[in-house]
């Protein structure tokens, strides 16, 4: 009985590690997969009811990557048409885009961004417009005017290469490998011993 204590505790030992790298790799996978960033604040607010509106700003929780048509804001009105009246300007955290809005009524905004860690992310919101009597009523547009940079966009998506392995997939991986080291261990250091090995100690 005696003989068997050392390898049982080597055993335990080893399941505690291997238990304490399989969470690890998963809880710094968890954390690389959630490090998107966000959007932070929205001018005009979503569901928010506004007299007037020169521009629609959307603040994120981290400065964004400058890809050529990645960050786009559009506004549509309740007549499904466009009110953006130029493209989409970014600086830092901030994506700014110039409108003039039409009649009254719910505006949807629909936004994209790349996110400072080169992954895209996405949203839409709505607000609700109530112009002031005399308010000058823009006619809105078919199309958004940077249409050609989103459809350009659109068309370097689909043939870009896959994008690289999230953390959460990394942090498996690399969970899954030093599992299976340490099993090997195990396997080694438990295994009976041949009676040539023990009558050569």
């Amino acid at each position: 009985m005696r003989a068997l204590t050392a390898p049982r505790r080597r055993v335990g030992v080893l399941s505690l590690i291997v238990a304490a790298a399989a969470v690890g790799a998963a809880f710094g996978g968890a954390q690389a997969a959630s490090a998107h960033d966000s959007l932070v604040s929205a001018t005009p607010a979503a569901d928010a009811t506004v007299s007037t509106a020169s521009d629609v700003e959307l603040t994120f929780s981290a400065n964004l990557l400058g890809a050529d048509g990645g960050n786009e804001v559009i506004v549509v009105g309740p007549d499904a048409r466009h009110y953006e009246t130029d493209c989409t300007a970014l600086a830092g955290p901030v994506l700014t885009t110039p409108v003039e809005l039409g009649a009254a009524g719910e505006y949807q905004v629909t936004w994209r961004a790349v996110s400072s860690d080169g992954h895209p992310v996405s949203g839409t919101y709505a607000f609700t417009y109530a112009p002031d009597a005399g308010q000058p009523v823009s006619e809105g547009s078919e199309t958004s005017p940077c249409a050609s940079v989103a459809a350009q966009q659109d068309s370097t998506d689909a043939t870009a290469p896959a994008p690289a392995p999230s953390g959460l997939v990394i942090g498996l991986s690399v969970g899954g490998l030093a599992i299976i080291v340490v099993g090997v261990v195990v396997v080694l250091l438990v295994r009976p011993r041949r009676k040539g090995d023990a009558d050569d100690e």
